[in-house]
């Protein structure tokens, strides 16, 4: 979200008679408080200026809304989707993970994409294992796919960006400041490519609507009608993108 700290502040509340951390971010561009559970990660978010207070207040408020989400969070009414341990999504589709070990092999993993594999060809007595070994391709791979697409949707928006960052944040997909920086998570090289684009324009329409106004969303909608089916494919298969292993 451009405007927001680069930092949240973490803390504690009692609700219920339970603590329950939560962070607060302050964010140039909200124009009121909001209070949000995202997988378990209960945050408020203020407009500058509005002393932390308010979301100690807001929090009591909103105990027993906030202590219900927690609740489906803990307990959620059907299982994450997880992947095998040798099985991988690029662009969205299904890859198992194939490790070879060669001896000729120094230090640097080649990796070679199939239709339906990739092959990871590491030295031999590489200390890791699975497919952990591609993060480092994906995240290459996923620099270029991301920097042409931001370059091809920039020039039909009509839009001008300062700079791009393949990060890993915990639980954004991108990001724009006020700067003109563009942040993405190298993990959506792991989504169906229409739902990297779709993420790429969100982010640079932020250079013309900073917030998520009707304005906002029909610039989105003019360039990705269907961006409402890409969202939701992201919030279904979140997990697919994370597994614990490939951090």
């Amino acid at each position: 979200m451009p405007g927001v700290q680069k930092e949240p502040i973490e803390a504690i509340i009692t609700l219920g008679g339970r603590k329950v951390p939560y962070r607060v971010l302050v964010s140039t561009r909200a124009r009121r408080l909001r209070l949000s559970v995202t997988n378990g990660q209960v945050s408020v978010t203020l407009p500058r200026g509005v002393p932390r207070g308010a979301a100690e207040k807001m929090l009591q408020e909103h105990a027993d809304w906030v202590l219900k989400q927690l609740a489906r969070a803990a307990n959620p009414r059907h299982p994450q989707k997880t992947l095998p341990p040798d099985v991988i999504l690029l662009r969205g589709d299904v890859k198992q993970v194939v490790v070879v070990e060669e001896a000729v092999r120094i230090s640097r993993t080649r990796v070679d994409e199939t239709s339906e594999r990739l092959i990871l060809r590491v030295p031999a007595g590489e200390g890791k294992q699975g497919r952990s070994l591609a993060v480092p391709w994906l995240k290459a791979l996923a620099r270029d796919e991301i920097t042409a697409a931001v370059i091809r949707w920039a020039n039909r928006m009509g839009v001008r960006f300062s700079a791009i960052s393949i990060r890993d944040q915990k639980t954004r997909w991108g990001s724009c400041s006020s700067r003109g920086t563009l942040s993405f998570n190298w993990r959506l090289v792991m989504a169906p490519r229409v739902v990297l684009e779709y993420v790429v324009i969100h982010e640079l329409a932020h250079l013309k609507q900073p917030n998520h106004s009707p304005a906002f969303w029909q610039i989105v909608a003019q360039h990705f009608p269907d961006y409402k089916k890409a969202r939701a494919w992201l919030r279904a298969n979140a997990t697919l993108l994370r597994p614990a292993d490939l951090a």
